[in-house]
């Protein structure tokens, strides 16, 4: 739950209803970050987990960070670098990812970015250079990207605004024309008009030849 990229990447998968596992550099009876706290609980309500090696009264240390990197790579099936200076402990990281025969991702970053010297270094080792999500759920066979947008769509589904839902659900069973979803609804035109303009601009759906089918 380190700054950064770290607090980052837990929060988001927060956001989106799902499950992350924090590793932490201490012992659990210190959150470092203090201001952590919050996503400590989090993670935790959400069914998410926080692990440690170290004893409850270990204070944080730059030293345990750096040890438990090799958790952080090893419990995952691959492992996506942001940034990374020449030497940093994101480097670290990669270094023992590829020992432990993690598959790598890099994004990568412009020649003069300090923060992105490790990166480009390590995409000129072999490291697979990423520019998109489908593009990491490619690379393992056991994920199919059909099955990652359904979960992007229940997660969608669930902030939709009532009066839409019914309307959004018809679209996301086939693609779908504005008369079949009059008779489907029992809704005039002008309405169906109205909801399916709404639901676009709100990047819900798309329109396609055949009317409107789910993003």
């Amino acid at each position: 739950m380190a700054k950064g990229i770290d607090s980052i990447a837990h929060k988001a998968t927060i956001n989106a209803k799902g499950e992350t596992i924090a590793v932490l550099g201490n012992g659990l009876n210190y959150i470092f970050p203090e201001e952590n706290v919050g996503l400590y609980k989090e993670i935790i309500e959400q069914g998410g987990l926080v692990i440690t090696e170290y004893p409850p009264n270990t204070k944080a240390s730059s030293q345990y960070f750096l040890q438990r990197n090799r958790i952080v790579s090893g419990i995952s099936i691959g492992v996506l670098v942001i940034e990374a200076a020449y030497r940093s402990g994101t480097s670290v990281t990669a270094k023992l990812a590829r020992i432990q025969n993690r598959k790598l991702f890099v994004l990568p970053h412009e020649i003069d970015d300090k923060y992105g010297v490790g990166t480009n270094k390590l995409i000129r080792k072999g490291a697979i250079l990423t520019t998109s999500t489908k593009e990491i759920i490619n690379e393992f066979e056991f994920l199919t990207y059909k099955n990652i947008q359904k979960r992007e769509n229940k997660a969608k589904k669930k902030i939709i605004k009532k009066e839409y839902k019914e309307i959004y659900e018809l679209i996301e069973e086939k693609e779908i024309g504005v008369d079949e979803l009059c008779i489907r609804s029992n809704k005039t035109i002008k309405e169906i008009n109205e909801i399916v303009f709404m639901l676009e601009i709100e990047g819900y759906i798309k329109k396609v030849a055949g009317g409107y089918k789910c993003i």
